[in-house]
């Protein structure tokens, strides 16, 4: 049997959801704290890729992403500034010939998707509820709660994102934190044209923009600048400011840029970067997706990994695996592959810390490198 049969999650987001709704699938006891009581997901879009639907099929939601979201077809489309289409990228299908090999979908979908798997599996979740404490004691984490509750646990996962209450109390205030790359994303939701099918990326300017059609409705516009001195921009400003960087590039995002036009549409965030160094875990307690590890998005693959770290714990988790083996497995299984994508995205960004003199990586290169490597089993 194995040592964990209650586990407790912190954060109801991608990684959350998903470990809550795996771990009751193999017999695993979970509970979802989520410090947010307006729990709203922006509307945006989200990638997902072959190897994060090899991961999501695993738990049992695939199908329904599938039949919510926008299937990309076979091909990636590379287009120069006037928007002529100039390379592809094939997207192998992991799961076979009658699966998607990659989706679009809007984000709030995908949550109702996975918060959905949580409710059907029983799952419970408690909203506006954080840790204020965390304390081993023989066999169990002795949990104090932000309401003044306390409960014991086989084992606590932090999977409380980017700014992790969990890493904190885990690893204390020197704990690693994301550092800000010297770039930004936009991204912006428009009604889809008929033309764009599949992800297209542009190439040609000074920033690196593109469309990822979402649903039968929606696309959204993605670009990537760079902004050193990180600008503090108001919400105003922004349609005008996004259009002027889009202004370069013709084709469909051409028309696209000109359905820009209200702050609402728009997401804009510096990116920042983190790979804590391993283990991700002390005694009773694992850290997994943002907490652990953020790569840039020029990949497309964050919630990839977050999804992916899910997987895998549910796997060694429903083996029995008594849990100091099933931690060390946990991180050779993920800390080299997390690894990996967050040092890469970073070249295919252009901002990887490469020594001196060393020539700058080639991104498209570095992309197709990286998918190939997340296209073996996690």
């Amino acid at each position: 049997m194995s040592s964990v049969r209650r586990v407790l999650i912190v954060g109801g987001g991608i990684a959350g959801l998903t470990l809550g709704a795996g771990l009751r699938r193999v017999g695993i006891d979970a509970e979802i704290i989520e410090q947010n009581r307006d729990w709203s997901v922006l509307g945006l879009g989200i990638s997902l890729r072959g190897p994060t639907l090899r991961a999501l099929d695993a738990v049992g939601v695939l199908d329904r992403c599938a039949q919510e979201g926008f299937d990309h077809g076979d091909f990636h489309l590379a287009c120069n500034s006037a928007g002529e289409v100039v390379g592809k990228t094939e997207i192998p299908r992991l799961l076979g010939p009658d699966r998607p090999a990659g989706l679009g979908i809007m984000r709030p979908i995908f949550h109702a998707i996975l918060l959905g798997a949580c409710k059907a599996a029983a799952v419970p979740i408690r909203l506006g509820t954080t840790i204020d404490a965390l304390r081993e004691e023989e066999g169990a984490v002795a949990v104090t709660f932000s309401d003044g509750s306390t409960a014991r646990y086989d084992l606590v996962v932090g999977a409380d994102g980017a700014y992790s209450k969990t890493r904190t109390l885990l690893f204390g205030a020197d704990a690693p934190v994301p550092r800000f790359t010297g770039q930004a994303v936009w991204r912006a939701t428009v009604p889809r044209s008929a033309s764009v099918r599949t992800l297209m990326v542009y190439h040609g300017g000074a920033c690196q923009p593109g469309i990822n059609p979402v649903s039968e409705r929606e696309m959204y516009i993605f670009l990537v600048e760079n902004v050193p001195d990180n600008p503090r921009r108001e919400a105003r400003d922004l349609p005008q400011i996004m259009r002027d960087l889009l202004a370069p590039f013709g084709g469909d995002l051409a028309e696209a840029r000109e359905q820009v036009r209200d702050p609402a549409q728009i997401v804009y965030r510096p990116i920042e970067t983190l790979l804590l160094p391993p283990p991700w875990h002390r005694g009773r307690v694992l850290l997994i997706g943002d907490a652990a590890h953020i790569p840039t998005p020029h990949l497309a693959s964050g919630a990839g990994l977050a999804i992916e770290d899910a997987v895998v714990l549910i796997e060694l988790l429903g083996a029995g695996t008594p849990l100091p083996a099933m931690l060390d497995d946990f991180m050779t299984r993920r800390y080299e592959r997390c690894r990996l994508v967050v040092e890469n995205s970073l070249a295919a960004s252009g901002q990887h810390e490469s020594s001196p003199g060393a020539a700058q990586a080639d991104p498209a290169s570095v992309t197709t490198r990286t998918l190939a490597a997340l296209s073996r089993p996690i």
